[in-house]
């Protein structure tokens, strides 16, 4: 199956809003305009039109994980090891908890981009299911819907693990009967949505898509990465193991990257580590180009400065991980390359505010003068070495803890760390410490704190006051105050959404 050229995304996208009405199941969160289903009886009529579609979903799906940095800001600011110069609001979010900043980073309290990734996955659900066979070559038809399923479970997964209670949509409005006002469903019913969504994906899909299409569209690996960090979310360790040992276990198609180029992941989407990426390449029209605005502008242009990127005016980056934290975070094992490989000083800024070059791949709309930035890395949404520490996360849980030190040393011995050898409670802070060693920066390690404290409103641990600079009160939990608030333009359009409980007037 050809992998149609990403600038058609932007070509579908239109066509498909305009065929949606640009809406989904709570309608004046999106645009309350609503158009009947004029292009259904040709649009929905080849393989192509079904990929075209697919493709608009995965433009979609980039859109809202740009959107302010929100999979960032999510995943990596609460966590306390970024600072910014920028204003005490976002202080707030690294140093107090406190995620209400209503005027700006608009992508972390907003869920309309993800429902249009909701809506359009349900699109190609209905329609594919319902086309002859005989419009599709080989295994077209059961690949395509095993991308709509995974990308609808994952949308749904960012947004439950963010806002808790969901609207759940299941089919596709594209007419104003169809569209109506619905309330929140419980997360754990959301949950048991995405994992039996994650289930049929991953029988739906193949192996060979991870190399067939570079690791830039959904494949049977990525829907079982999926199940992982899904099954973990819900403390089902054990099934934890099970799938990220299916993953590990394909040495033929994944492997970790050699010490010292684990950055390539973010630069080549196609690394033998990467499960699944959102490419960002400039020359077909994906990558984001900087804007004025800084707290509007993607990753790169907000935790990287001018040292890296040309004709730009911070010398420090808005979001930058103090030297201090750096030096504590990795400690005084000097071996570990990692510290020098994602963290570096501008040559014309502070040494003590280095870029996070995670995200440092730039490309220039007119080289010959090095103007009109657009950023290239990739955002890597599951890797190996996610996986691997999400296994030793597991099995530490489950009281397998020689096979736990086993996982975490594997990351650890690629980076030229010393081993760990702690137990108990102190190997499972170890584990969620290494994961902010690897991860940082790639929106997993506020979540990896939110998982494993479920349990503190019944004398669990707690590892927010254990892993940043603030503390979560048993009250607070109780009220699910980790959760973001909900933005007011969604709670004014349906009064069936309510504000998340801690957040009833702070937001």
């Amino acid at each position: 199956m050809k992998y149609y050229s990403i600038h058609k995304t932007i070509v579908f996208t239109l066509l498909l809003l305009v065929l949606t009405g640009s809406t989904f199941s709570c309608k004046k969160a999106l645009e309350n305009k609503l158009t009947n289903d004029t292009y259904a009886d040709t649009f929905w009529k080849s393989a192509g039109d079904v990929n075209g579609a697919l493709l608009g979903a995965y433009g979609l799906f980039r859109k809202s994980m740009n959107q302010n940095s929100c999979f960032f800001i999510w995943g990596d600011a609460p966590v306390g090891l970024f600072n910014s110069d920028e204003g005490s609001n976002l202080n707030r979010v690294y140093l107090e908890g406190f995620f209400g900043v209503p005027y700006r980073e608009e992508g972390a309290h907003n869920w309309t981009n993800w429902y249009r990734v909701v809506d359009v996955s349900n699109l190609v659900i209905e329609h594919v299911t319902k086309m002859p066979d005989d419009k599709f070559t080989g295994d077209q038809k059961k690949l395509f819907l095993g991308e709509a399923y995974f990308l609808r479970a994952l949308s749904y997964f960012y947004m439950t693990r963010v806002w808790g209670d969901l609207p759940l949509q299941l089919t596709a409005t594209t007419t104003a009967d169809q569209a109506k006002y619905i309330g929140r469903t419980d997360a754990a019913t959301i949950l048991k949505q995405i994992i039996a969504d994650a289930q049929k994906a991953s029988s739906l899909l193949s192996w060979e898509s991870l190399t067939n299409y570079a690791r830039r569209r959904a494949s049977k690996g990525a829907a079982l990465a999926l199940l992982a960090h899904a099954t973990a979310w819900q403390n089902d360790y054990a099934n934890t193991v099970r799938y990220t040992d299916s993953l590990i276990s394909r040495t033929d198609l994944l492997h970790l990257q050699p010490r010292g180029s684990i950055r390539q992941v973010f630069k080549n989407t196609d690394e033998p580590e990467n499960i699944f990426v959102i490419s960002s390449k400039n020359s077909e029209n994906e990558a984001s180009e900087w804007t004025e605005f800084s707290f509007s502008a993607t990753i790169a242009f907000i935790t990287v400065s001018n040292g890296y990127i040309a004709n730009m005016p911070m010398s420090v980056p808005q979001y930058y991980p103090p030297k201090s934290k750096i030096d504590i975070l990795y400690g005084a094992d000097t071996t570990d390359t990692r510290k020098g490989e994602f963290f570096k000083a501008s040559p014309f800024g502070d040494i003590n505010k280095p870029s996070l070059v995670k995200y440092s791949d730039i490309a220039y709309q007119n080289p010959s003068t090095k103007s009109d930035p657009r950023s290239e890395s990739n955002l890597i949404v599951f890797r190996l070495a996610d996986m691997i520490l999400l296994k030793a996360e597991a099995l530490n849980a489950l009281s397998r803890d020689g096979e736990a030190l086993t996982s975490v040393n594997t990351v650890r011995a690629r980076a030229g760390a010393a081993p760990l050898a702690s137990s108990g409670l102190a190997l499972k802070k170890n584990i969620l410490e290494e994961r902010q060693r690897e991860l940082i920066g790639e929106g997993h390690n506020y979540f990896d704190i939110i998982r494993n404290s479920f349990q503190m409103d019944k004398g669990g641990p707690n590892y927010f006051t254990q892993l940043t600079p603030w503390a979560m009160s048993v009250e607070r939990f109780k009220q699910k105050g980790y959760l973001w608030p909900i933005h007011n333009s969604i709670l004014n359009a349906n009064r069936l959404i309510n504000q998340n409980p801690w957040w009833m007037g702070k937001y």
